[in-house]
């Protein structure tokens, strides 16, 4: 990969080849970012970059899986030697529905090590790149969850996205002293294939979204990265620590 000139701002996006990622990817990418494209499914991660090189949009692909944390490193080190990473996005998530009582050792671990443990180490990796610059943006993926218990039995989920959010705020106080800020995204009931597998009936999805949802909508993807491209721009650079919650109103 070609050393970009150093006018140019890197961003990197984890679990950026589906949903909410993928429109993450493209925001910044229109926004004129160089972006990497980070995906434990490197062909899909291949074929997304395709796609949008051919609008003309600077996309690189890296395989990343966040449960390697081992390799966590060396893949913020490579984007950031090729663009100087300035927004760093942890999108990368996991999810399902199971009663308490029903969840073993091992989802529980499988589950906190993506959403969680995975989520720390790309947070510290991108620290580690920013500190000497004293400079940067880390945007975590959080979920209305991380205030409110899920309608589905979703413990594990529920308490790995509280765990982000607060990850967020002590982050942001720490970091602030080296110009680095950090904030989170909290979406509400978007319109994404994870959604699609814990309500299958799109009848049912549609009438919750009416009767509980004050805007009376699921949220699309690209609602979510709107609130990203704002948290990482100059536009936001007097907040930090902050949690923006993209949810239709239905918290209140």
């Amino acid at each position: 990969m070609a050393e970009a000139g150093n006018d140019v701002t890197g961003a990197l996006v984890t679990g950026g080849a589906r949903g909410i990622g993928r429109a993450i990817v493209e925001r910044l990418a229109r926004r004129g970012d160089v972006v990497f494209l980070t995906d434990s499914d490197l062909a899909e991660a291949t074929r997304v970059v395709d796609d949008l090189s051919a609008q003309g949009l600077s996309v690189h692909a890296l395989e990343l899986d966040v449960r390697r944390v081992e390799t966590i490193d060396a893949v913020i080190g490579e984007a950031d030697e090729t663009a100087p990473l300035r927004t760093v996005v942890n999108n990368a998530g996991v999810g399902w529905s199971m009663p308490l009582v029903e969840v073993t050792p091992e989802r529980f671990d499988e589950l906190m090590a993506v959403n969680l443990r995975g989520v720390f180490f790309v947070l510290q990796a991108a620290a580690r790149v920013m500190i000497p610059r004293r400079h940067g943006s880390i945007v975590n993926i959080a979920s209305t969850s991380a205030f409110t218990a899920s309608s589905n039995p979703m413990v594990p989920y529920d308490a790995s996205k509280a765990a982000v959010r607060m990850l967020t705020v002590s982050a942001a106080r720490e970091l602030s002293a080296f110009g680095i800020r950090v904030n989170a995204v909290a979406p509400g009931t978007v319109a994404t294939d994870f959604m699609r597998s814990l309500i299958p009936d799109p009848a049912v999805l549609a009438g919750q979204a009416e009767a509980l949802i004050p805007l009376g909508r699921l949220g699309t993807p690209g609602d979510v990265a709107a609130a990203v491209e704002f948290l990482s721009s100059d536009d936001a650079s007097y907040v930090t620590g902050h949690v923006l919650v993209v949810d239709g109103g239905w918290l209140t």
